[in-house]
């Protein structure tokens, strides 16, 4: 969701889930029109800046997890006072990683069908604000917290809070290596754009606010959409300075123009591709946040729209074959003017898996 792409989600079964330490279904089902419905009651923190340990969860989301998954459970532990897994609809094939994440103390909710990053993360802050949590702290099955991550964004938080700043989520400075930070405030405050869900930290009072992931996107654009919505109340995203995520990227090949490398300032030398069936969600929901958001920010809108056909034309330019992602482009497009959201239709799904990616892989991602 967001700058750079995050794992990709093909889609598998039939909706629901099972929660496999507590079998609780209480937070399996949103409501998709109104964010805010999603908050369960009484969930409203005061507004003091004594946090504890006992406060932050951790929700970590997976499809098809490996043991790595383990490695983030592990390293979250000494930091948060609980961690939830929700597993997208990876079925059977997950249940040994999943159950020993339960051994480990995790809190595993599996979904039965592929519902998507939104409907996955929903799902993991309802349980967390179910069981008292103040802050939720979003993670990836292939992110890598250090020790002290989540002592970062709090201090962050704090230091933002005491000089006066109304603060939404809070973001490690680098994603993979990539700076999150938009601007620096006056007194050093970090401001933060284009920031990835994980190691997304959010407070109980922000999702009373603003609401949770709008769930109609399925994938791509969550975390833009939830980011530009806190902008829009007021509540800017931060980065905590200097920390850092390390993080698995997509795979990165060599920019072209006109068949020749090509690279400009704020456009790299190389272009990080998506699983292919990602680039119909990208399409149809640039359209719809463009839609809901060009009026209250116009510049954000323009200049993100400018870099992602931008993309489109390099991945259109790597695509084989090329027709088969025009024809996902054209979907994509068909559908947010008719205000079809959710899941992509099984044509679509069809069409998407014919397609790979072909081109100069960049030297210095293979060196990684």
């Amino acid at each position: 969701m967001g700058a750079v792409a995050g794992r990709g989600r093909d889609p598998a079964r039939r909706r629901g889930s099972r929660d496999l330490s507590r079998r609780d279904r209480a937070s399996r089902r949103p409501d998709r029109r109104d964010p805010s419905a999603a908050v369960p009651a009484g969930a409203r923190p005061g507004i003091d800046l004594a946090v504890t340990r006992a406060d932050v969860f951790a929700v970590i989301t997976t499809f098809r997890p490996d043991e790595s998954l383990l490695t983030v459970i592990d390293a979250l532990r000494a930091q948060t006072a609980a961690t939830i897994v929700v597993d997208d609809g990876s079925g059977p094939s997950a249940a040994p990683v999943l159950a020993t994440a339960s051994d480990r103390g995790a809190r595993v909710v599996a979904l039965e069908e592929n519902s998507g990053i939104a409907t996955a993360l929903n799902t993991g802050i309802r349980a967390a604000l179910a069981q008292g949590a103040r802050f939720v702290v979003t993670f990836d099955q292939d992110s890598e917290p250090a020790a002290g991550f989540i002592d970062a964004l709090m201090s962050a938080r704090d230091r933002s809070t005491s000089r006066g700043h109304a603060v939404g989520p809070v973001v490690p400075e680098f994603f993979a290596g990539v700076r999150q930070v938009h601007r620096e405030a006056e007194d050093g405050t970090l401001i933060a754009r284009h920031a990835i869900q994980s190691g997304m930290l959010m407070g109980a009072d922000l999702f009373e606010r603003v609401g949770l992931m709008r769930e109609d996107l399925f994938i791509d654009l969550v975390d833009t959409e939830f980011e530009m919505r806190c902008s829009a109340a007021g509540l800017p995203t931060v980065a905590a300075p200097g920390l850092r995520m390390g993080h698995s990227l997509g795979r990165q090949y060599v920019r072209t123009l006109f068949g020749r490398p090509f690279s400009a300032p704020g456009i790299p030398a190389v272009v990080t591709l998506s699983t292919p069936f990602r680039y119909y969600y990208r399409v149809r929901n640039r359209i719809v946040v463009n839609r809901r958001y060009a009026r209250t920010h116009p510049v954000w809108v323009a200049r993100d729209t400018v870099l992602e056909v931008l993309h489109f034309v390099n991945a259109l330019a790597l695509a084989r074959p090329r027709r088969a992602l025009w024809k996902l482009y054209r979907a994509g497009v068909a559908d947010a003017w008719r205000r079809r959201m959710g899941r992509m239709p099984a044509s679509i799904e069809t069409v998407a898996g014919s397609i790979s990616w072909s081109g100069q892989v960049s030297q210095q991602a293979a060196a990684r």
